[in-house]
Formats: structure tokens, sequence, C-alpha cells
């Protein structure tokens, strides 16, 4: 188990849309408040603190259990196309008295580790070593926890750039395959599409590596949390 060194763990998830452009930015935070809405009411039971806007284009939440990670973070980058958001996630005890409804609040290692995890990222863009990945998960711990951590990001890396190489119609019915879980068929009628068309994206958008990969993390994250807590 990767995560057992935490009594209770929490995963803090702080984003960022990384188009700072002035122009559009409106309609950019009121497109965010919706997907967070959305994202709020989908995943509520396993959160701490719900997701909300915070500053310079940036959002917050906080999980009491990681079996939603992937779920939430593929919703929210989904959402949000063709805008790109990337995130930091941070594996670690909060601070009981800092939790509310109101993310901003929480205070502790898990938020220190998911801040540091987004200027990793931060720091990457500035070097201009894009499409790396748009994810990284830090963890409060010691250092053999943050070697093992190293495996997972090395998989998230990998699942980006499969993501960045999707045709809009590839990431349409991979995203709706995943969200509703349903065979090619279902995703046929639903898009309206042909079967075969719906078959020959999955094939060229590499789907069934990218899923492979997306259910060994799941199980991975699984770990994370007292499977015990009440809000």
């Amino acid at each position: 188990m990767f995560f057992f060194f935490f009594s209770k763990p929490y995963i803090t998830i702080v984003g960022e849309i990384t188009d700072k452009a002035e122009a559009g930015k409106m309609e950019h935070i009121k497109k965010l408040d919706h997907v967070l809405q959305n994202v709020n009411r989908r995943y509520g039971e396993n959160m701490s603190a719900k997701f909300m806007e915070t500053i310079n284009n940036e959002f917050q939440g906080v999980l009491c259990q990681g079996k939603d990670i992937l779920s939430i973070l593929l919703d929210i980058k989904n959402q949000m196309y063709p805008l790109k958001v990337r995130f930091g996630v941070g594996i670690g005890e909060i601070e009981e008295e800092s939790l509310s409804d109101l993310s901003i609040t929480a205070k502790g290692p898990g938020c220190e580790k998911a801040r540091e995890a987004l200027e990793y990222l931060r720091t990457l863009d500035n070097r201009k070593q894009t499409g790396i990945t748009d994810v990284r998960i830090k963890a409060a711990g010691d250092g053999n926890e943050n070697e093992k951590l190293s495996l997972v990001n090395t998989i998230l890396s990998l699942l980006t750039t499969i993501e960045y190489s999707w045709s809009d119609r590839q990431r349409e019915i991979i995203y709706n395959i995943m969200q509703y879980k349903e065979k090619q068929a279902g995703v046929a009628k639903r898009l309206g599409i042909t079967q075969s068309t719906v078959q020959k994206s999955l094939a060229a958008g590499k789907y069934y590596t990218y899923a492979e990969a997306v259910q060994t993390l799941n199980r991975v994250f699984a770990e994370i949390g007292d499977k015990n807590y009440e809000k």
C-alpha cells in the first residue's frame, strides 16, 4: 500500500486555468463556476470541502477519499475544454479546525503539498516543457513514499501525452465511454454516430491503453482516506 502512513489522509486538489489572457476572462470564470457546481453535486459525498474558485483563475477542493480523484480531474478537464487546466494534488493531513464547506479555509501539510505540486507544473511551463503533464501529486511523508509517487506521476504524464494527441471527436467519444461506462453501441447511440466511428476513434486515441492505466491508478488512489470517515 502506498499511503498507509497517514492516520486520516486528505486529498487537496488545487487547479488553475492556464489561459491567463484577459480576453474572455469573465466567460472562463462563469464556465469554471458551472463546472465546479457539477463536480460538487456529483462527487459531494466524498468531499470534506467543496470545490470553489479562489483567485487568479484558480480553484480548490478537499476530498476525504481517493477513489474519485481521476474521475474528478477528467470531468473538469473535459468540461473546461478547449481551455486547458492543470492540477496540483496534495496528500496529507489537514488541520481539522480549518475544515469547512469553504475549501479555501483548509490548512495543513496536504494543502501545502498541493501548492508545491502546482508550482512544479508552472516551473515546467516556464521552461517551455509543455505537454509533459497537467497533473502532479505530492505527499507529506518520508522519502520512500515519495519515490513510489514518482511511479504514479510517470503514469499521469503518459496519460497527459495520450490526451494531448486526441482529436475533438476522439476526446468526445473517450470521455463519453469513460463517464457513462457503456459499451460502444451505447456511446454511438447517444452521440448519434455509427459504432464503427466509435471503434475507430477508440483505437486511434489509444483508449484501451489509456483506460488500463486509469484503472491501475484508481486502484492505487482507492487506498487513500479513512473509509469510516464521517464529515
